[in-house]
């Protein structure tokens, strides 16, 4: 992420009238970081759930169109890759079975995720032994939880739901701990029930053992499932507002009516258009986890109150652009009858401008993310 040594530089840029000197650092970051990949590699026998897994964590209904096949035996011997909706950055690649490594292209993965629905054994130490030699990280998952616990249910009179657990995750590292895995981290998840169990802390140790561009792509791909994912969108968002203000003033210079400052529509109609998708308001979302939680997109939608929020267009981004500017408009205007000065301190007010539009809509967008989450049942 840029410091603020970068962003002090870009200011100056600005302020110096070097407008196309800005661009080119900002087109440079905007690049780097578009272009960063996340590959996720899931690794568990046939039936240990690895289909519900993949489809739970990308955020689809296992009946999807695209959607990892669930309940069918395992006949390929290729892995599947399967990409986040709407987001090229990040794929998750289910391989075939827990036979000899061999033949595992370990440079393809950023971190790979051992998956079980009973007891880790011999083939899971082995895997994760080379795995580590190769440096990449490396997580157990049990699945299938609550079919354990149903399970305890019926067969114990005292049944308690904390000491079952604990007892499932003592099993899990006693066992790996015989395999030689030294401090294995275990995460307890259900594909159904996501809001329960690890499913949310293994989604924060996953993101924060990633370095800054990949944690910014995997956190940006991720389905809202917690109020956490949602701040931790908010932050990685307005960290790059700056350099989203500085770019648009200092690309082009597109007359707006009432308002003479330097702004590139389109590069925000685009930015904040992203943003309703990472934080889950787009039309393609809203269906995905309508269809998930059993309610109506327009249940949820319900809930989305902020302007940009609910739609985004030129017309629009126009208008919320003009509210927000008050008297630099004035000020725009009269720097209109200065040549090179004028345009310089233009690009200046716009970028004043535009910042604070989009930290508005940022933190707007994050409320209305939040509300759906509730509204979903997705939080208790």
């Amino acid at each position: 992420m840029a410091g603020v040594a970068e962003r002090s530089n870009i200011v100056s840029l600005l302020n110096g009238g070097y407008l196309s000197a800005a661009a080119e650092q900002l087109v440079s970051y905007f690049t780097n970081s578009q272009g960063t990949t996340v590959h996720i590699a899931v690794l568990g026998k046939s039936g240990s759930g690895k289909s519900a897994f993949i489809n739970a964590l990308r955020g689809v209904h296992d009946n999807d169109t695209g959607a990892a096949p669930t309940g069918q035996k395992e006949t390929t011997k290729e892995p599947k890759m399967y990409k986040y909706p709407d987001k090229d950055t990040v794929t998750i690649s289910e391989l075939p079975g827990l036979g000899s490594s061999q033949h595992l292209d370990f440079n393809c993965y950023d971190f790979f995720i051992i998956l079980s629905s009973g007891r880790f054994k011999n083939k899971h130490f082995l895997l994760a032994i080379e795995i580590q030699k190769k440096n990449k990280k490396f997580y157990f998952v049990r699945a299938k939880v609550d079919r354990d616990l149903n399970r305890a249910k019926r067969w114990k009179k005292c049944y308690n739901e904390n000491q079952t657990l604990a007892k499932l995750r003592n099993d899990c590292v006693v066992s790996l701990r015989k395999g030689v895995i030294e401090s294995p981290q275990v995460f307890l998840i259900s594909s159904w029930n996501l809001n329960k169990f690890d499913f949310g802390k293994m989604l924060e140790v996953l993101e924060g053992d990633l370095p800054d561009l990949k944690r910014r792509a995997f956190l940006l791909a991720l389905p809202n499932f917690t109020v956490s994912i949602i701040e931790k969108k908010k932050a990685v968002i307005m960290d790059e507002i700056w350099k989203v203000g500085g770019l648009s003033a200092a690309s082009a210079v597109v007359p707006i009516p009432g308002l003479s400052i330097a702004c590139d529509i389109t590069l925000l109609v685009c930015t904040i258009s992203s943003y309703r998708t990472h934080f889950g308001l787009d039309e393609d979302s809203l269906g995905r986890l309508a269809k998930r939680v059993g309610k109506t997109a327009e249940q949820l939608r319900s809930v989305v109150s902020s302007t940009l929020g609910q739609q985004v267009s030129s017309d629009i981004i126009k208008e919320v652009l003009i509210k927000t500017s008050g008297m630099k408009v004035l000020l725009s205007k009269v720097l209109t009858y200065l040549p090179f000065v004028g345009q310089v301190a233009a690009a200046v007010v716009s970028y004043d401008t535009i910042n604070s539009m989009l930290n508005t809509a940022v933190e707007e967008m994050a409320e209305d993310a939040k509300r759906m989450l509730a509204k979903s049942l997705l939080v208790e």
